[in-house]
């Protein structure tokens, strides 16, 4: 099982649509993403943090943060999905490293999206903004991939001037995050079953370990080490909820040394051990079911 959701930069720069279908799995990709709701709630998961957005709420969530969708409530929800890549889409050079201090770099490592609230902004002119530029991607009229392009622009532009976020401290300058770097995430997504040393990682950037140590905490807002566990622990939750497979089978198909180190490491993570994760979410689904 991957986290990564592949999607073709070349053929499709962009992914924009409206949905009522709320419920995602865990994935990353290295596309920003706006989500703007129009009705009902959204709840965000990432890093092990929730955030709730509710009707009139948009939200910009970084790129390459691991995350997902759940609904909070029994209710009817249709919300905007606008997915694109930062890189791509032709900044003009005076305004690109503001652009990259707003829309890449997170103000702390509990960061991993902007939010503005509905009685923060003008909802009604966001609502405007998004659905012109789901109808402009749909309609797919003369120009409309440069229309899209610079609706985008203006978006983005809205939700800096709201966001009342400091853009103007000066970041360490990141020369040296280059693309190997950046493709390093699905490369641990992929091998993630493997074992994993982190200068071999480093040497895969052509970095030395505490350059790769230091940017990949400045980025993700944990350490390399941190992460590997916790896209292994991800996956093998995954596999409890999902599948009737023993312990010692996940334990080895997810990464782990052993059935012990994975219980040890997954009691730590959650509280409880992975058997007892089972049988709560066996016992929810099935309140009658012996679990003995």
């Amino acid at each position: 099982m991957e986290l990564f959701e592949y999607i073709d930069m070349m053929n499709q720069p962009y992914d924009i649509f409206y949905t009522d279908s709320v419920n995602s799995s865990l994935h990353w990709h290295y596309y920003s993403e706006i989500i703007y709701v129009e009705e009902g709630s959204v709840k965000i998961k990432c890093n092990n943090k929730t955030k709730v957005l509710e009707k009139g709420d948009l939200c910009y969530i970084y790129p390459l943060q691991l995350h997902k969708f759940s609904e909070l409530k029994n209710q009817r929800v249709k919300y905007a999905v606008i997915k694109f890549d930062i890189h791509t889409i032709n900044i003009p050079t005076a305004y690109l490293a503001k652009f990259y201090d707003y829309f890449l770099r997170r103000n702390n490592d509990n960061d991993f999206c902007l939010i503005l609230r509905n009685d923060q902004i003008n909802s009604e002119s966001f609502r405007l903004k998004i659905n012109n530029i789901v109808e402009e991607y749909n309609n797919k009229k003369e120009f409309y991939m440069l229309k899209v392009q610079s609706e985008i622009h203006n978006l983005l532009i809205d939700i800096s001037r709201n966001s009342g976020k400091n853009a103007d401290i000066i970041h360490e300058k990141q020369t040296d995050m280059n693309l190997s770097f950046f493709r390093i995430l699905e490369y641990i997504d992929t091998h993630s079953s493997e074992p994993l040393e982190i200068k071999n990682l480093a040497n895969m950037c052509h970095m030395s370990y505490s350059n790769f140590a230091k940017l990949f905490r400045a980025n993700y807002g944990r350490s390399c080490k941190e992460y590997i566990n916790y896209i292994r622990l991800n996956k093998a939750q995954d596999m409890l909820i999902n599948s009737d497979f023993d312990l010692n089978y996940i334990a080895l198909e997810t990464g782990f040394f052993d059935c012990s180190h994975f219980i040890r490491t997954y009691k730590k993570w959650k509280g409880i051990t992975p058997k007892q994760e089972r049988i709560k979410i066996i016992k929810q689904n099935n309140p009658n079911h012996n679990c003995l």
